[in-house]
Order: C-alpha cells, then structure tokens, then sequence
C-alpha cells in the first residue's frame, strides 16, 4: 500500500513523518525490550519514536502502527 498523506480521523500530515520513523525503528532493532511485569506498560520502541516526532494522538499513533509497506512485494 501507498504511505498514508494524512490522518485518516483527524487529517494531521503524516507522510513527511514515515521515512523518519522507519529509520528510527531500523536503528533501535538491536535494542531488546523485556517485558518482566517490573512495570505497568513499558515503552516500547515505536512508542518512543512516535513521541519524539510529537504525535500524541491514538488516530495518528495508529496509522503509522498498522501500516504494512506492500509495494515492495510486487
């Protein structure tokens, strides 16, 4: 699929985000992130990324999340 332009529910630009975000993700994959019930919800990787590009909105939080790059398969 094509990289979403905008929000879907709130219409916040987020095609000028998306290469950064997936770099970032690329960048941390050595990091490992253990999940030993010490905290409540831990950070994740992607949750770290997405508060430094500033989107703080589940709408906007959730395309980037979901979104599956297809056109690489073709």
């Amino acid at each position: 699929m094509i990289i979403p332009m905008r929000c879907m529910n709130c219409g916040k630009l987020l095609a000028d985000k998306w290469l950064w975000y997936q770099a970032q993700l690329q960048q941390a994959e050595g990091k490992r992130t253990y999940y030993d019930g010490s905290e409540l919800a831990p950070k994740t990787k992607e949750a770290e990324v997405m508060a430094q590009l500033g989107l703080t909105r589940y709408c906007c939080r959730k395309v980037l999340l979901t979104h599956v790059d297809l056109i690489h398969k073709l």
